[in-house]
């Protein structure tokens, strides 16, 4: 019996022997994971770094030399801890791993060579990282599957090792089992004590591998606080486990930034283009019909100029937020870039489901009205038709952006078949305007301003106008916003001036000249010294000129600034700024605070209603009441009634403008005073 003990007590120990040593090995290859998670962090670390830092120099932003030698510093340091540790062990079993260790090094050499070849061309040319930013991605592409190789074969080998253990363990309990009868106890005893301390852990460890390998990690892994190895190798799986449970969502998060705006958490354009071409394939089988937004937030250079990026940021945020509280679940919002946003609807019930959202639209912007920062849009909508692709359909949603925006924003159109008739219009109008000056084929006229008790001529307001050699009269509502769109208007504007300039040096000096100013004109920065210029060069006198410019542009538009110093350095030359339609921009009494005008002009759809409507009546009424509390001269437009003029008499206005004073007209004689009595054709609306 003794003999039996001791032979069991030996095998007892030998089996021991065994199992430690297996689980040595186990312990060894939990080290490695281990190992390779502290380089997988290391990874991490410089990615994130270096595109931060590619990011900063790609934006133009200046990124210092101490930032570049620590990102340089760190790649160095992580090529030298991923060198290959093959150690001198020639187990066949350990082949795979050696294998994916010398595959991740290669890979490891090639990331820090790309992650080097970014950081030059970003130091060299900010510019060019998107261009260097794909080889950067597959050098990043291919560590990345290395390391997941390596892991994997960890793991395998992990497995692998726990599931030989334990068969091993209970090859050798079943022998010792045989050993006879008597020494039952001493056999059942080390069984409990195999079972409990060493067996169980190890299956459980197994188990969990198996069900981690399957997907499923949920799972409790036993021994985290045993003091031996096999409660190494149960903290190395939990921390193996988190590891990669971190890379899961980092993956999920590189995946949402790759197909979402940063700034706004919206769809990106090439989410928005793969949605788009998915939905349109989609509505040819469902017979849906997709319909789509492109958006445009009015005077975001504005908002810029005034509140800091800053303030620009919070506009983009707001319409985000208010674009994604108005649209269904399953619908698509994106923010293609800059102040552009694009919405993709899809629904049977077209165009009902798109106008009913247009509303919605618009309903949300009016609430932003007492806002800091108040949110103005313009809207173009496009809805698919038969065998129409993505860009066909977003291009006819830019149409009826561009028609929107060319009736004066913060409205909405849908597209139809004369929109593309008005744009290949409006692209030929464009082409010919170039050469319109050269043609001969512009001319400036004349309509008087009359004195309103003696309806006397004090002064004259020049007209552009253009007979097309096809189209015949071009309408000035027509082709001046072509010519600012197309920065022809300078020049056009120049000339005009030369014109008007000269005719008026004919004129009786008591006679004023009235001309109009696009605030697109004052971009140059010599526009104003030039009118100065040109007006002396025709011996004019300053003080005989009058500049127009409408009250919705001056000191409200993206170019306020420039604006404001051109007119202040034609009115020190002694030049009257008139602001013209008063009333019909968003803040009348705004530009009249931000700005000392000499005259009001009031638009002449308040003149025309005045008679029929109470509160076109009310306004007329009180700008001439305020004109008169501010010692400036107030001009009514569009009057064309004897009833109208009686009326603007009655309440005080000082100068009148219109049809029934005289039509715009070339100037055919020296003669100012005959201009009104003789009534010529009229060329166009004043």
């Amino acid at each position: 019996m003794l003999l039996l003990s001791l032979l069991l007590l030996g095998s007892g120990l030998a089996v021991g022997n065994a199992i430690r040593d297996a689980n040595q090995r186990v312990v060894l290859l939990a080290r490695a994971l281990q190992v390779e998670d502290s380089r997988d962090q290391a990874q991490r670390n410089i990615r994130l770094e270096l595109g931060e830092t590619t990011r900063l120099a790609e934006k133009g932003m200046a990124v210092a030399p101490a930032r570049w030698a620590e990102l340089s510093k760190a790649l160095d340091a992580f090529g030298a801890a991923s060198a290959i540790e093959t150690g001198t062990s020639t187990d066949p079993s350990l082949a795979g791993i050696r294998t994916a260790s010398i595959q991740t090094h290669e890979a490891t050499h090639l990331f820090v060579a790309a992650s080097r070849d970014l950081i030059a061309v970003a130091r060299r040319d900010g510019k060019a990282v998107k261009g260097a930013m794909p080889t950067f991605l597959a050098s990043l592409k291919r560590l990345e599957a290395a390391r997941n190789r390596s892991r994997d074969a960890l793991v395998s080998e992990i497995g692998g090792s726990a599931e030989r253990n334990r068969i091993e363990s209970y090859r050798n309990i079943i022998w010792v089992l045989t050993g006879g009868f008597f020494a039952a106890a001493i056999i059942f005893a080390m069984t409990i004590w195999l079972r409990d301390r060493v067996l169980w852990p190890i299956v459980s460890i197994a188990a969990r591998l198996r069900e981690f390998n399957n997907g499923d990690a949920s799972g409790v892994i036993p021994g985290l606080h045993r003091p031996d190895e096999l409660g190494e190798l149960a903290r190395g799986l939990a921390e193996y486990r988190a590891a990669v449970e971190k890379r899961a969502v980092a993956e999920r998060r590189a995946d949402f930034l790759a197909h979402h705006d940063m700034l706004t958490g919206l769809a990106n354009r090439l989410l928005f283009d793969n949605r788009l071409a998915h939905e349109l394939a989609r509505s040819r089988r469902t017979g849906d019909r997709v319909a789509i937004f492109a958006i445009d937030l009015d005077g975001f250079k504005g908002i810029n100029d005034r509140h800091g990026h800053a303030g620009g940021d919070q506009a983009l945020k707001r319409i985000a937020g208010l674009l994604a509280g108005c649209v269904r679940g399953d619908d698509l919002v994106a923010r293609l870039g800059g102040d552009e946003f694009a919405i993709i609807q899809v629904a049977s019930g077209q165009p009902a489901a798109a106008e009913a959202l247009l509303a919605r639209l618009f309903a949300a912007t009016e609430a932003t009205a007492g806002e800091e920062i108040e949110i103005r849009m313009s809207v173009g909508v496009a809805i698919s038709g038969d065998a129409q692709d993505g860009e066909e359909l977003h291009n006819l949603a830019d149409l009826a952006l561009y028609q929107a925006k060319s009736e004066g924003r913060n409205t909405g159109r849908f597209f139809d078949s004369g929109l593309k008739e008005r744009e290949r219009l409006r692209l030929h109008l464009a082409r010919d305007l170039e050469h319109a000056i050269a043609a001969g084929q512009l001319r400036v006229v004349f309509q008087p301003i009359a004195e309103i008790e003696s309806l006397q001529p004090v002064g004259y307001e020049a007209l552009l106008r253009w007979r097309h050699p096809d189209f015949g009269e071009v309408p000035p509502d027509q082709f001046i916003p072509i010519a600012e769109t197309t920065g022809l208007i300078e020049s056009i504007g120049l000339w005009v001036a030369d014109q008007a300039f000269a005719t008026a040096a004919t004129w009786d000096p008591a006679i004023s000249l009235s001309l109009n100013l696009s605030p697109i004109q004052f971009r140059r920065a010599g526009t104003a010294s030039d009118l100065i210029a040109c007006a002396s060069r025709h011996g004019l006198a300053a003080d005989r000129l009058e500049f127009e410019v409408t009250e919705s542009a001056t000191l409200l538009g993206s170019h306020r600034d420039e604006v404001l110093r051109g007119l202040q350095m034609l009115q020190a030359s002694g030049a009257r700024i008139v602001m013209d339609d008063f009333g019909t921009g968003h803040s009348s009494l705004s530009n009249l605070k931000e700005f000392p005008f000499d005259k009001l002009k009031i638009d002449r759809s308040f003149v025309a209603a005045m008679r029929d409507d109470k509160s076109s009546a009310s306004i007329v009424k009180a700008t001439i009441g305020l004109g008169k509390s501010l010692g400036v001269t107030i001009v009514a437009e569009g009057v064309e009634t004897q009833a109208q003029l009686e009326a603007l008499r009655r309440l005080g206005c000082h100068q009148v403008q219109g049809y029934l004073i005289g039509r715009p007209a070339a100037w055919i004689s020296n003669a100012a005073e005959s201009m009104a009595s003789r009534m010529p054709l009229s060329t166009g609306a004043d």
